[in-house]
């Protein structure tokens, strides 16, 4: 069975109504946390995938509540600020963005693609199965371009050798059992800090599995940097053996834990997700959870970020700890803003701020931080960045009280007339266009 839900749905009284029995399998997991869902499942993946540390805690909050209604056939499932796919037993869920009114959910692959960085114009929306293997494949030259940016991960490896060129510990007993009578060869072991390891070996290993899929050969070659950086990868394999995937994947079981080569743990988990492809599907067991999830407000604010960029404004990035601010002068109270440029601070928020007419009704802890931002930042233009259902007649802009500064509601519309994906592409990147015009005017 499938259904179709809509993000953050609670307040929609025709929204989530199903009968009882046809989700029970959902009443497991209801109300459990992200961060618990993605300890006890494996084949469960939640971007941005460093939960703990998300601005949002997206971590603490649950995918679903499952809610009773005055018929007791009946119940209501209310879903969380997550959008993307997941599967229990034989049912299959997909979230989609609220403000997509469409039913292909083009708005979610929009994003993707624009974060991401990978086409899918010819994505088939069709089939909510191929989707989840196949954003999984679009998301690997991503996690692969993040890593090598740290360079290609070493660690050291012990190898066996027979040979006259003696350079490592003499094994007696393999040396007994092979150089018999002695021909001149010595059995040793040697202990090297190689970039062919088991880490490597994995990615290499999925390289060549998506080189077998329908979409897989086409991601690999996307870019000219993942080109490269698949490049990289097979030449410092050089033992890579086609036969030794199962052994690779057993010794990457245990995620790594590296001080320096951070960004190999989501790639690590990725890859295994890729080699499982075939293992993973809807229906496996009854109790069994997988899929892929991605939380609206980082999605939102990363999307925004690929139109801001272009035009000057600074994201800082709160994890590596870059971009901040001080709100005091000893250099305490780090803040990170989601973008600011000369005198001017925005805020994304993944919200229904298009049909506000006054910043006075936003809610008041958002005023308050982008006023803080602004103070900081000696800023006159502070404002948010929210989905548009409509057209904006006018931006929305109130004078903060005895100060030259003001807030305002910005936004990109989004597209409810599209007839295909290219169409939809090409109406968001007009609609994109006009929400930077609407940032030049006081």
């Amino acid at each position: 069975m499938r259904i179709n839900l809509t993000d953050n749905n609670i307040g929609q009284p025709d929204a989530g109504l199903f009968q009882r029995n046809d989700v029970a399998v959902l009443f497991p997991i209801a109300d459990k946390t992200i961060a618990e869902l993605c300890r006890e499942n494996e084949n469960l993946l939640i971007f941005p995938f460093s939960i703990e540390t998300s601005d949002d805690r997206i971590g603490e909050s649950s995918v679903m509540s499952i809610l009773n209604t005055d018929d007791p056939e009946k119940v209501r499932i209310s879903t969380g600020n997550v959008m993307g796919f997941i599967g229990v037993g034989d049912l299959q869920i997909k979230i989609k963005s609220r403000f997509d009114s469409g039913r292909d959910d083009f708005l979610l692959h929009y994003m993707l693609q624009k974060v991401l960085s990978f086409n899918l114009f010819n994505l088939s929306h069709n089939n909510e199965q191929e989707d989840v293997f196949d954003f999984i494949m679009f998301m690997f030259p991503y996690f692969l371009k993040s890593a090598l940016r740290q360079g290609v991960y070493r660690e050291y490896q012990n190898y066996r050798h027979n040979d006259a060129n003696l350079k490592g510990t003499i094994d007696i007993g393999r040396h007994i059992a092979r150089n018999i009578p002695f021909v001149g060869n010595i059995a040793y072991s040697t202990r090297e800090y190689s970039h062919d390891n088991n880490m490597t070996e994995l990615i290499r290993h999925t390289i060549e599995f998506m080189k077998t899929k329908k979409y897989g050969q086409a991601v690999l070659n996307i870019d000219k940097e993942t080109i490269e950086n698949v490049n990289t990868i097979v030449e410092h394999t050089p033992l890579y053996s086609k036969n030794d995937r199962g052994s690779i994947m057993s010794r990457n079981l245990r995620m790594k834990i590296h001080p320096y080569y951070t960004e190999y743990r989501p790639l690590q988990t990725l890859c295994m997700q890729i080699l499982r492809m075939e293992e993973v599907k809807y229906g496996e067991s009854d109790d069994e959870i997988c899929g892929i999830l991605f939380d609206g407000a980082w999605l939102w604010e990363e999307y925004v970020n690929t139109i801001l960029s272009n035009v000057g404004f600074t994201h800082p990035e709160n994890k590596l700890h870059k971009g901040g601010i001080y709100l005091f002068d000893d250099h305490s109270g780090i803040r990170y803003p989601d973008f600011y440029k000369d005198d001017f601070v925005l805020d994304a928020k993944y919200k229904r701020l298009g049909s506000y007419d006054k910043v006075s009704k936003v809610d008041r802890d958002d005023v308050h931080q982008v006023i803080a931002y602004i103070n900081a930042l000696h800023a006159t233009r502070g404002g948010f960045v929210a989905p548009l259902e409509k057209k904006q007649e006018k931006v929305p802009t109130s004078r903060l009280k005895d100060s030259t500064s003001t807030l305002s509601i910005f936004g990109v519309e989004i597209s409810k007339e599209a007839s295909s994906y290219a169409d939809f592409c090409e109406k968001m990147q007009g609609m994109e266009r006009a929400f930077v015009e609407s940032l030049k005017y006081k």
